[in-house]
């Protein structure tokens, strides 16, 4: 897994920045397929649709496409998770992220859901996006951008109330912050085959898309040590898998999940489902930081 010019410590890195980009993973025969599936699903999508997430592109569940499976249990995603030390990782959901034309900057926001919990305070990973973007991304059409170390800091963004609002993802207000640079911010270019791995609590962005192209980008998110989660935290992962009380999937509940796909694409991805088995009630949604109240938590250990 490792690249030849490049013998770094990946996790090492994406616990002490909160990402580490893996270069050249993919071919182009790999992902062209799926390059294929998304450009047509994002064809499907109603005016609607776009103009609700219009600061992200799309959210299109890969749930919906049981075609992602050879690409969520691929071996090179497995080699991938195993260069991490992920221990018994699970998958919670997918994304297609597309980017239209001229589509404006991705706001401000990180993505973890269990504030609450002291877990969200420590050096553990509960959760991080794996990124696969399908073509050469870069500072014109709208490539990732980050602020290092946040995930572990606390940071003004972290507590903006309005970060994933309906208001926020519609650009209701295109002079909101939310949008524009930040200081610390590292703009990361890909390459079509590379993969961002980041983890769910660092604040990130995207850049505009300013050239007559979708940038189009896969994001599926995992647990790389699920079993040694809380049971409140595994349990509410298990209710996202099922898509219920998923607040980016509103209409989720009785939809097509990967425990619903035909029986060859589900054999690639079952050994990464995550299941159900205590009597412990799924811990509630929290989007927002609480770090006054655990870093004096912590102070008086």
């Amino acid at each position: 897994m490792r690249n030849k010019d490049n013998h770094k410590n990946y996790r090492k890195t994406l616990i002490e920045d909160g990402y580490v980009v893996f270069k050249n993973i993919f071919t182009k025969e790999d992902l062209d397929p799926i390059r294929k599936i998304s450009l047509d699903a994002i064809k499907k999508q109603s005016k609607n649709h776009r103009e609700k997430n219009k600061s992200q592109g799309s959210l299109i569940l890969t749930a919906d496409y049981p075609q992602f499976a050879e690409l969520i249990g691929h071996e090179k995603l497995k080699n991938l998770l195993k260069e991490l030390k992920c221990q018994n990782p699970k998958f919670n959901s997918g994304y297609i992220i597309s980017k239209p034309k001229d589509g404006p900057a991705l706001f401000w926001h990180q993505d973890w859901w269990a504030w609450q919990h002291e877990i969200s305070y420590t050096e553990e990973i509960a959760q991080f996006f794996v990124m696969i973007y399908l073509q050469d991304t870069d500072q014109k059409n709208g490539c990732l951008r980050v602020l290092p170390g946040t995930h572990r800091n606390p940071q003004i963004l972290q507590e903006y109330k309005n970060a994933h609002s309906d208001s926020v993802s519609r650009v209701e207000n295109p002079e909101d912050p939310l949008y524009y640079s930040m200081e610390g911010e590292v703009e990361v270019p890909i390459s079509y085959g590379d993969v961002v791995v980041g983890d769910a609590r660092m604040v990130h962005g995207a850049l505009p898309n300013r050239t007559e192209d979708e940038r189009l980008l896969i994001t599926l998110w995992f647990h790389p040590n699920y079993e040694g989660l809380p049971e409140e935290i595994k349990e509410r992962i298990f209710e996202m898998f099922q898509r219920r009380g998923v607040d980016t999937d509103p209409s989720g509940k009785n939809s097509m999940t990967p425990e619903k796909w035909p029986t060859e694409e589900k054999a690639k991805v079952y050994h990464l489902f995550p299941s159900s088995g205590s009597n412990v009630k799924p811990i509630s949604w929290c989007r927002e930081p609480i770090w006054n109240k655990f870093t004096k938590l912590e102070n008086t250990k």
